[in-house]
């Protein structure tokens, strides 16, 4: 989540990118580095791999969707609140979903 925000405060900021296009290159160059970085050889149990590939592709959708929303209800609102509120939800989405996937994995 950290790397999202992180590339899309650059590609808003530095590049000059409008809202929307960069929030969405943002998001999709987050998804493939996660994905391809959970798919190299011994990064996780296979299915401790996807709960995280899981967790994380959720959690940047939801990033992705207030970002958006945010912007689109709030014409007024600066994209850097809309950035800070959407991050701020998806890492505590995806601590949440982390700290429970080591229990779920364990249940079965």
């Amino acid at each position: 989540m950290a790397f999202d925000a992180f590339v899309t405060w650059m590609l808003l900021s530095q590049v000059g990118v409008p809202g929307l296009l960069g929030k969405t290159l943002s998001s999709l160059s987050t998804a493939a580095f996660a994905f391809l970085y959970l798919r190299r050889p011994g990064a996780l149990a296979s299915t401790g791999r996807f709960i995280v590939t899981s967790i994380t592709l959720i959690s940047l959708l939801v990033s992705y969707g207030i970002f958006t929303l945010l912007l689109l209800r709030n014409p007024m609102l600066q994209w850097p609140l809309a950035l800070i509120a959407a991050s701020a939800a998806a890492l505590l989405l995806s601590l949440i979903g982390y700290s429970r996937a080591p229990r779920s994995s364990l249940e079965r």
